[in-house]
C-alpha cells in the first residue's frame, strides 16, 4: 500500500513541476513511510510513497520503468493474484527483476495496454505514462477500495491518493460545492465522483482516465452486472459461497509481511478471522475496541470469545472520550467532511494494530452486498396508485426542476416522501431529513441544498441499476454509493494513516459478481439479513455469533456529547462560529443542542455532522495556505 501523485501538463512542451510533485508526495507520507520517489520526465512528472508489503528490497522502488524508460508506473495497492500472472508473461518472454506485483502489472501493460486492467484481481489506484504514445493511464479498481483525487484545467492535470496532496499548488482554486455539502449533510460522507471542492473530482471506481494533449477521455472497464439467478437454490448459494469467500481470503493472505485482522465479533470479522486462521501458518493477530462499562455498545466479549475460538494473539484498545483530542488529525486525514463516528474508533485500532503488523483484513462490503442492513435493506411494501416505480420514475425529472423541488422540499415529509419506495428507502438511513435541514439552514443555502438533494447520486444509481427486483437495485446504489463514500474512506483513511494496509476479502470482484447473482430470497429474510453468510458459516463459526442481534461498530456519541464532551460542543458550535460560516441559522442550532443536552432526544449524529463539519472549515478552509507551507516544510525535514 502506497500514495501515488503525479502531473501532466497539457502543452507538451512546458515541463512538469518538479518541486510542486515533491510537495504533493510529502503531505501524503503518511500512506508510505518506507520510501520515497519522483521522476519528471518532459511535461510528466510522477511521484510515490511507498509501503512495503511485497518485495521488501529495493527492486520494489517507484516510480518503476521498463528497460528503456518508455513506460512507468506509479502503483498504489495490491494485486492478489500477481504471481500467476508473472508466470504467464514469463512463458511469453517477459524477464522480470524484481518479486513484486509492480513490475507485473507494468509488464502487463507493455503486453495488453488499457486492456491490462481486466487481469487484475485486487485493490488499487495508479498511474502509467507511456511515453512511445504520449499518454497518461491513471485507473481505480473496481469497487473503489482505494481513492484517486484529479484535478484539470486548461494547463495541468494533477493526481493524488488523497484529496489534501493537489493543495500543494497554491494556485487550485477551491470553492465549495454546495451539491457535495448537500450530500455530507443527508448522508455524513459525500459519494463519488464529487468532492468537496467543486473544482476537485474523485474518479469513478472501474474506470479510468486517459490524459493526452487533447484533453482528458473518462472510460469504463468494468461494472456490476446484475444477473440474478432465480433458479439458484439455498443450499446451492451456501456452497458456493464458501468455497469463492474462502478462496477469496486466501488471496488477501499473500504478504512479505505478517497479516493480521480487525475483529469486532460480528458475522462478518468472524468469518473473515475464521477463514483467515486456517489459511495462516501462524496464529494471527486479532485487534477490538472495547467500550469499557457501556455493554450496549461494548462488543468486545464477542470478539474475545471469536478470538478464542481460532485462536488468535488477540488485543484490545479501550475507547474513552479522552481521546476527543485527536478529532482535529482524523478531520485531516480524512480529507472531505466526513461525519462516520466509527472514524473515532478506527483510528485508534489502526494505531494499535500498526504496532504488531503492517497488514490488516477488515469485513466490510459484507453488508452492501448480502444485505446486512435491514433496516434499509427490506423490502418495502407498495402504496396505491403512487407507490409504482414506472409512477416515480416519471415524476423525479418534474420533481427535480428548481422551483418544485423548493416547494417540495418544504412541505410535511409525509405528503413528499411516504408514498414512494425509494424516497421511504433513503429516508430510512439519511441523518437530516428535508424539512430539518429547511429549518437548520440559512435560507438561502437551503433552497440550494435541497434542490441538489432532488437530484442526489443514490437515487440516481436506484433509477440506472440493471434489475427490476427492489433489493438489488438498493444493493447497487449501496455498493455504488455509501460503501465507498462512507465504509472504504473510512478504512482506507483511518488505517494509512498510521501506515497499515487493509484488505476487504469481501470485495474481491469475483465474490462481488457472483453475489449479484443470487436472488434476494436468499440474502434477506423477514428481519435476518445476510441469512446465506450465517448458514454457510455454522461449519466453522458459534451459533450465538452468527445469530445475535446485527450490532454495528458504533461509538457511544448520545451519552459522551451530554457528558465528557458537553463543553467541547458548546464552544466549537457556539453561535459566534456558526454565524462566521453564514451556513447555518445560529438559533436552530442551539435548539439542537439543548434537545439533545436535555435527554428529549438523541440527536448525536446530526451534531456531530455539524462538529466534523466546523473542523473541516477550520483545518481545509480556515488554513488553505498551511497545505502548501507545511509541504514545504515536510520537504526540508525529509531532506535532513
Amino acid at each position: 500500500m502506497c500514495g501515488i501523485a503525479g502531473i501532466f501538463e497539457f502543452d507538451l512542451a512546458a515541463p512538469a513541476d518538479g518541486e510542486l510533485l515533491q510537495r504533493m508526495t510529502a503531505l501524503i507520507a503518511h500512506r508510505g513511510p518506507d520510501d520515497s520517489g519522483h521522476i519528471v520526465r518532459g511535461n510528466v512528472a510522477l511521484g510515490h510513497r511507498r509501503l512495503s508489503i511485497i518485495d521488501l528490497s529495493p527492486a520494489g522502488h517507484q516510480p518503476m520503468s521498463n528497460e528503456d524508460e518508455s513506460i512507468w508506473i506509479t502503483y498504489n495497492g495490491e494485486c492478489y493474484n500477481y504471481a500467476r500472472l508473472a508466470n504467464r508473461l514469463r512463458a511469453r518472454g517477459y524477464r522480470f527483476r524484481s518479486t513484486s506485483d509492480t513490475e507485473v502489472l507494468l509488464r502487463l501493460y507493455e503486453e495488453r495496454s488499457e486492456r491490462f486492467l481486466d487481469d487484475v484481481e485486487g485493490m488499487f489506484a495508479l498511474a502509467i505514462w507511456d511515453s512511445r504514445q504520449r499518454k497518461l493511464i491513471v485507473a481505480r479498481d473496481r469497487l473503489g477500495i482505494k481513492p484517486l483525487f484529479y484535478y484539470a484545467d486548461s494547463k495541468r492535470f494533477l493526481f493524488a491518493s488523497e484529496m489534501k496532496a493537489l493543495l500543494a499548488d497554491a494556485t487550485l482554486p477551491t470553492p465549495l460545492d454546495i451539491g457535495a455539502l448537500s450530500e455530507f449533510l443527508h448522508l455524513l460522507s459525500i459519494p463519488d465522483p464529487q468532492c468537496i471542492f467543486k473544482r476537485i473530482r474523485k474518479l469513478l471506481p472501474g474506470h479510468y482516465l486517459e490524459v493526452t494533449s487533447a484533453g482528458t477521455k473518462d472510460k469504463t472497464y468494468w461494472d456490476v452486472r446484475v444477473k440474478l439467478d432465480q433458479s439458484m437454490s439455498f443450499e446451492t448459494a451456501c456452497r458456493e459461497f464458501d468455497e469463492r469467500f474462502h478462496s477469496a481470503v486466501n488471496s488477501h493472505m499473500v504478504a512479505d509481511v505478517p497479516v493480521g485482522a480487525f475483529l469486532s465479533g460480528g458475522v462478518d470479522s468472524s468469518s473473515i478471522v475464521s477463514a483467515a486462521t486456517r489459511a495462516a501458518r501462524l496464529p494471527i493477530e486479532t485487534f477490538s475496541i472495547t467500550f469499557r462499562g457501556l455493554e450496549e455498545f461494548d462488543e468486545s466479549p464477542f470478539a474475545a470469545q471469536v478470538a478464542s475460538h481460532c485462536g488468535t494473539h488477540h488485543h484490545e484498545f479501550n475507547l474513552t472520550p479522552a481521546v476527543i483530542d485527536t478529532l482535529p488529525e482524523i478531520v485531516w486525514h480524512a480529507d472531505e467532511p466526513f461525519a462516520i463516528s466509527s472514524a473515532f474508533a478506527l483510528y485508534h485500532l489502526s494505531r494499535l494494530a500498526r504496532k504488531y503488523v503492517k497488514v490488516v483484513l477488515s469485513g466490510d462490503g459484507s453488508d452492501e452486498i448480502f444485505a446486512g442492513y435491514v433496516w434499509r435493506h427490506q423490502d418495502f411494501p407498495p402504496i396505491p396508485m403512487i407507490g409504482n416505480t414506472a409512477f416515480h420514475r416519471r415524476l423525479a425529472p418534474i420533481a427535480r426542476h428548481p422551483a418544485i423541488a423548493r416547494g417540495l422540499a418544504r412541505l410535511p415529509q409525509w405528503w413528499t416522501h411516504t408514498g414512494m419506495k425509494d424516497e421511504r428507502y433513503l429516508r430510512s438511513f439519511v441523518v437530516y431529513q428535508n424539512d430539518e435541514l429547511g429549518e437548520l439552514l440559512e435560507p438561502n443555502v437551503a433552497d440550494v441544498v435541497l434542490v441538489a438533494w432532488r437530484d442526489n447520486t443514490v437515487q440516481r444509481y436506484l433509477d440506472g441499476a440493471p434489475s427490476a427486483e427492489q433489493l438489488a437495485r438498493k444493493l447497487y446504489a449501496d455498493t455504488k454509493t455509501t460503501m465507498v463514500s462512507e465504509m472504504l474512506t473510512k478504512v482506507d483513511r483511518m488505517t494509512m494513516a498510521h501506515g497499515l494496509e487493509a484488505r476487504v476479502p469481501f470485495l474481491d470482484h469475483r465474490l462481488v459478481e457472483w453475489g449479484f447473482t443470487v436472488p434476494g430470497r436468499h440474502k434477506l429474510a423477514g428481519q435476518t439479513g445476510k441469512t446465506l453468510i450465517k448458514k454457510a458459516m455454522e461449519r466453522y463459526l458459534p451459533s450465538n455469533i452468527l445469530y445475535r442481534p446485527k450490532q454495528g461498530f458504533n461509538v457511544p456519541l448520545n451519552l459522551w456529547m451530554r457528558d465528557d464532551l458537553r463543553e467541547f460542543t458548546r464552544d466549537l458550535l457556539a453561535p459566534s462560529h456558526i454565524l462566521r460560516r453564514g451556513l447555518f441559522q445560529p438559533q436552530a442550532v442551539a435548539k439542537l443542542l439543548d434537545g439533545h443536552f436535555s435527554g428529549l432526544r438523541d440527536a448525536s449524529n446530526k451534531i456531530f455532522a455539524l462538529l466534523m463539519l466546523e473542523l473541516w472549515q477550520q483545518r481545509y478552509v480556515d488554513r488553505r495556505t498551511d497545505f502548501v507551507e507545511s509541504s514545504l516544510a515536510a520537504r526540508v525535514l525529509e531532506a535532513i
